[in-house]
This record gives structure tokens, sequence and C-alpha cells, in this order.
């Protein structure tokens, strides 16, 4: 990049961490979640990224050495999570390896387990085709609300994990247990392959965007359990149970939070903690703020208390609850925003908490060099003047992005974002 103003790792987890507190930095930082467009980049196929470590490994540090980003994610999918949770009443440290091993370890717990939520590149999907994450099909009906409220952890593991994963459907069979062992000892080697990809990045002075991921229950719900338009309907016919299991998921999902973040903590240096986002679009304002913001603000204050920063990947549109951002304490959390206009989220909770947005991802993949400069120019000519602001895009939007795009924005962010 013609523009670049060279960082070392440290400089540029201090200036992220600034820009969180809403302390002066010397400049605007740059980072996203982007997993397919370092793929493209290195001339390798999305199925490469997701499935080969040694490419998966080399695609992102030459990524992060090219470009030299504040941060980068480049972690893969969700489907061992519901897994994880089952074993957090029994062994919560075997419970957040599992569930993260398939964000940090790619796509051996897709294969091994034969889950009922992804589709993978070069597997269910063309080997240049972005992974998907929906359940196919609800795992659990509306009347068992009240049985998994009764015993949250023997319904997980008696009900739903047969039903999400193909090779656990027959509990105590030995095709599950083969399953299960395979899965244990991938996990091992996985565990490993994290902290020498991590070693890799600091080498590279590229901090991750994210490492550790926090759930919120209503979301859990819909994505692991549910289906979204199902919880859409619980809302309405059994809107006390739905608080219910809001209730029991929260500790353990918080649980789960609180251990991954330490773990990115030791190895990378960085408290922030994902917290995904995704229902403030499907539900009414009036929904969400009964089912859905009560328990994720107790999750970001949690998270506070215990030194994370709650970096709330809200996805979407957030136009129309800004002002419940301004009910988590100041200078403690980051705002990532996804379809709102930062500009109009500088207005409501500029001086209250951190920023990060960016521009269209469209523009990237079809707008050309010139556009992107300008583009960029109006937004941090804008934004400069928010308390904290961190230039991002949406969450995996730029896969198909012209090279030469991703370039023009990562120099006009370094030439236009300056702090004079």
């Amino acid at each position: 990049m013609k523009s670049m103003v060279a960082s070392s790792y440290s400089e540029k987890l201090e200036r992220l961490d600034r820009c969180a507190r809403l302390q002066k930095v010397d400049r605007v930082p740059i980072a996203a979640a982007t997993l397919y467009f370092p793929a493209k980049y290195s001339g390798i196929t999305y199925e490469d990224m997701y499935y080969d470590q040694n490419k998966y490994k080399e695609a992102s540090t030459k990524f992060a050495k090219d470009f030299n980003w504040d941060a980068a994610c480049m972690l893969r999918s969700f489907e061992s999570v519901t897994l994880g949770l089952a074993l957090a009443g029994t062994d919560p440290e075997t419970a957040v390896n599992t569930a993260a091993a398939s964000v940090l370890g790619g796509g051996f717990a897709h294969d091994i387990l034969k889950d009922n939520y992804s589709s993978q590149p070069g597997r269910e999907v063309l080997p240049n085709v972005e992974s998907q994450f929906k359940i196919k099909s609800p795992v659990m009906s509306v009347d068992e609300y009240d049985e998994f409220i009764d015993d949250p952890f023997g319904f997980l593991n008696n009900k739903v994990i047969p039903r999400v994963y193909g090779a656990l459907s027959k509990p105590g069979s030995s095709e599950s247990a083969a399953a299960l062992i395979k899965f244990g000892m991938k996990l091992g080697s996985a565990l490993g392959d994290l902290q020498t990809f991590t070693q890799e990045m600091k080498t590279a002075n590229c901090p991750p965007w994210y490492m550790a991921l926090n759930p919120n229950p209503l979301d859990a719900l819909g994505a692991f359990l549910r289906d979204f338009d199902q919880v859409i309907y619980d809302i309405r016919r059994v809107p006390d149970k739905v608080h219910k299991i809001c209730e029991a998921l929260a500790p353990v999902l918080l649980a789960v939070g609180k251990a991954t973040g330490e773990i990115s903590y030791q190895l990378t240096g960085s408290r922030r903690v994902f917290c995904p986002v995704w229902y403030n679009s499907f539900l009414s304002e009036k929904q969400f703020r009964e089912f859905h913001w009560p328990y994720l603000k107790y999750i970001c204050e949690e998270l506070i208390k215990a030194d994370f920063t709650p970096l709330l990947s809200l996805q979407g549109s957030y136009d129309h609850l800004l002002d419940t951002l301004l009910e988590l304490p100041a200078g403690k959390a980051i705002a990532w925003f996804d379809r709102t206009d930062p500009i109009k989220a500088k207005q409501v909770i500029g001086d209250h908490m951190c920023i990060a947005g960016g521009i269209s991802p469209a523009l990237l993949i079809g707008g050309t060099a010139d556009e992107v400069d300008t583009r960029v120019k109006e937004l941090l000519d804008e934004m400069k003047t928010a308390s904290g602001f961190i230039f991002t895009l949406p969450f995996n939007a730029i896969g198909p992005a012209k090279v030469e795009n991703v370039a023009a924005m990562t120099d006009a962010v370094h030439k236009y974002g300056i702090y004079r």
C-alpha cells in the first residue's frame, strides 16, 4: 500500500484500545472480519481457506503483511457451538474448547459431526461459494420449551445434540462414539494450530479484530434451536417461556464469552469479545427492548466488569435502537454497524461509544479506485469528529471485492485518517 504507516503489533493493539476508551489516537485504525478476500488475494479457493490449515495460514499472513491493517479476523464457522453448550454443565473447559473448535479450527467439525446448520465450500456448495450458516429445520419444538427450561443441559444432550449432528444421531452407537473420538483427537491439534496461527499473526503485526465469542440468548435460540421465524412466532405464542429460556441461557453464554475472552487475551493481548446481534432487524422496537436488549445488556455489562470490551456486531439496521447503546457504560464497548450509517450513529452515540463502520462493500466490488478514495474521504471527514472511530466493513462482506479497490480503501484510510 502506498501510504501505509508502519506500526508494531503492540502499537496497533493500543490504538484500537484507545479508540474503544474514547481517547485520542494518531490516526483512524482500520480493522475488519474477512475470511474470503484473503483467499481471493492469495489465489486459493474458499474451500482451501476453510479446510487447509497451511493454505489458510499462508493466505492470512500474506494478506496481513501486504495490507497492514490494525486488526483482521479470519475466523470461520459456528457449527460446534451447540455441542459446546451441551457440555457446559459438566466440563466448562472442554465445553469452551468444543464451542470454539469450528470458529477457530476450520472445517473438521463440520465433516466429522455432520451438523444440521452449515453448508461449506467444497462440500454442500461449490469450492468458491462462501459458507452458509442457517438451521435447516428446528431442532426444538414449541412444545418442548418446558422440558428445556426444567433441565437445560439434559435437554441439550439428550434431545438437541442427536438432532443437530448426523454423526451423533444414535447416542451410544459405535458411529456416535467413533465421531466423538475423531472430533476429540482433531480438537487437540486444532488448538495447537491456533497457537501457531496466532504467533504468525503477531509476526505479521496483525492483532485479531476479535477472537473471543459471546452469543446472546435470543439469537442463540433462533440460530441453533428454533430458527429465526419460529422465535418471532414464539414471542407472541409463549412469551413467558421465551423469557425463561433467555434467563437460563444468559449466564451460560456469558461464561463462554469470558472464557474465550481470556483465551484471546492470553494468546493475542486483545480483550475484545465478539457479540453478534441479529434479531434487531427482525423484531419490532417494542419486542427488541423486551426480549432481546435486557439479556444483551446484561452480558455486555458483565463482560465490562470482567475488563473485556464487547464488540457489538449490530447486523442489519440498528437506526431505531441507537439510544439503547447509551445505557451501557461510556467508553467501554464498540458499536460495529452493518447497515446503519456511522454518521447518523455519531449524532446519537458519538460522544458515548466507539463507532466502527465504513463504506458499502458494493463499492469495493463494483466501483472504481477513485470512487472508493472519494467515499472514504467523505466518511472520514465526518467521523473524525466522533470521540472514537474505527474504520471497518460489514462482517465477511468483501469476498469478491476488487483487489485494487481494497488497496485504494486502505490507502485512503491512512491518508485521510490522520488526526492533526
